[in-house]
């Protein structure tokens, strides 16, 4: 009796293990940049998508559900790309999921390449962090980002 009565504090003292998952997928949504040309050579893209939701490599992947906007700004100076930008995802439950993404170039196909990660948000996501990369291209409603990287649910 003394025993279940120890493993049963001990279970509400120790913190629960963090729950962590593969966030590899692809969103998909409407891209609606715009590229604002200053000379040659240097173009700024006011950055603008709205994600419908994710096709994940993971049915039970808990940003199945996520969409939203994404904005920001890449500025393209002789090749080199910067800038970066934040997403404010909705889930299945109402709960926003907050991310951060920054460019670092193209792929061969044109499509926008760099990093992202997650801030945490409300509910669930809260305490939450990741970061991996993506891969990001199409126009208007044939729109999709490829993602890799993993989530700690914390």
């Amino acid at each position: 009796m003394r025993l279940s009565y120890l493993a049963a504090l001990a279970a509400l003292i120790l913190p629960f293990p963090a729950l962590a998952f593969d966030a590899n997928g692809t969103g998909h949504g409407t891209s609606m940049n715009e590229a604002m040309p200053v000379h040659e050579g240097l173009v700024v893209v006011k950055v603008a998508s709205s994600y419908t939701g994710f096709d994940t490599d993971d049915p039970n992947n808990m940003l199945a559900t996520a969409n939203g906007p994404c904005y920001g700004t890449m500025i393209i100076d002789k090749g080199a790309v910067t800038g970066g930008g934040a997403c404010d995802y909705t889930d299945a439950d109402g709960d926003r999921i907050v991310m951060r993404w920054t460019p670092t170039g193209f792929d061969p196909e044109g499509r926008t390449v760099g990093n992202w990660a997650l801030i945490g948000g409300t509910g669930k996501w809260m305490n939450a962090s990741g970061e991996g990369a993506f891969n990001a291209g199409g126009d208007g409603d044939a729109y999709t980002n490829r993602v890799t990287g993993s989530v700690n649910m914390n």
